[in-house]
């Protein structure tokens, strides 16, 4: 008899060391899982739709409203911080854990995350998610809540996906009979939208030919044919159409106009397909205009290098402005072919203005 409980006694102590070699993991994933995911479980693209079903028995089900955000309904503006909080409940929970990460379209995780609430929650998965700590999966009532914050990426083609994985355990010690959530909801960049800047120069006088440059914001002008026209402010359907529109880039085009004689007075508002900036541009009175030999004069070469000549203007007042509205050159036409040096402008398009005995001529002068 004392031989045979020896024996027992042996055979416990030899089987006592296997027994703790299986159950170190066990009591190891507990001991993980009460202070937080191991990482990648949140049921997103990117962990490839894993959640805590991974450990724990059951099927994810899918739960709404449980992630929210203070981001704006317009969306999301890069480089702005917002806040991030998770939510759920289960009725009888008795330990409530998550894990949240952000990803682009394609997987990707965006954004950077921020730990807001250090004593309830954590970084897991190489700071690309949030989880809970040990203090943190304690619930109230049948509720639990976690709050963190998130820098908006830039460049991200495509919504932002928020997801999350919850794990509303019984707190049996086991990885039986606890039920898994997982939630999701999708956030836009904010897309401000086109707007016109400014139109330059802004002003011209009745009977002249003005070539402007205008200006805007969020537009993509390249690769299209806008359309444009100045609107008079009291009278909407008088029109004035740009004669051509030359478009420098996706927030730059020339628009050239022909002031009419007849055109009112006053403030106008400049057009831009849908966009309209209004009272802009004004259009001035002119009197006293005589035809005289001005609409005679000629200039050339046009477009010109290092000169140009001015035919047929004997005493008129001759200004150059680049696109900007800037004065580059101001002289008097001292004689019938007068040679004007323009070697100091640099390449590009420039206004040039004749003016004569009460009348006015504006002209392109293209510069190699």
């Amino acid at each position: 008899m004392l031989l045979l409980i020896s024996k027992t006694i042996t055979n416990m102590k030899k089987l006592y060391p296997f027994l703790l070699v299986i159950a170190t993991p066990v009591i190891l994933l507990l001991m993980s899982n009460s202070t937080g995911s191991t990482g990648g479980k949140t049921g997103s693209i990117g962990d490839d739709g894993t959640t805590c079903t991974q450990c724990h028995t059951g099927t994810a089900n899918t739960a709404t409203n449980w992630i929210t955000t203070d981001v704006p309904s317009e969306g999301y503006t890069p480089g702005e911080t917002y806040t991030i909080t998770a939510t759920g409940t289960h009725a009888g929970v008795v330990k409530f854990g998550f894990e949240l990460t952000v990803e682009d379209s394609q997987g990707n995780k965006v954004g950077t995350l921020l730990i807001t609430d250090p004593t309830r929650t954590h970084f897991t998965n190489s700071n690309h998610a949030v989880t809970h700590t040990a203090a943190g999966n304690v619930p109230a009532g049948n509720m639990n809540s976690w709050s963190m914050d998130w820098v908006a990426p830039s460049n991200v083609q495509g919504n932002v996906g928020i997801y999350a994985a919850f794990n509303a355990a019984n707190g049996n010690g086991s990885t039986g009979g606890d039920v898994i959530y997982k939630s999701s909801i999708f956030i836009a960049q904010y897309n401000p939208p086109p707007v016109l800047v400014s139109i330059v120069p802004n002003q011209a006088e009745q009977g002249t030919n003005v070539m402007t440059t205008i200006t805007a914001e969020n537009t993509m002008f390249g690769g299209s044919d806008p359309v444009v026209s100045l609107t008079h402010q009291a009278n909407p359907n008088e029109i004035i159409s740009a004669t051509s529109v030359t478009v420098i880039n996706n927030t730059t085009l020339h628009a050239d106009f022909d002031i009419p004689y007849p055109a009112t007075p006053g403030f106008w508002s400049v057009h831009v397909d849908d966009m309209i900036l209004g009272d802009a541009f004004q259009v001035i009175l002119v009197t006293g205009l005589t035809d005289g030999n001005l609409k005679q004069s000629k200039i050339y070469p046009n477009p010109a290098d290092q000169r140009f000549i001015i035919e047929d203007a004997n005493g008129a007042e001759l200004s150059v402005f680049n696109v900007k509205g800037e004065l580059m050159i101001n002289l008097k036409v001292m004689n019938e072919n007068q040679e004007v040096n323009i070697s100091q402008l640099s390449r590009g398009i420039y206004v040039l203005k004749i003016q004569m005995n009460g009348m006015i001529r504006t002209e392109k002068l293209l510069v190699n």
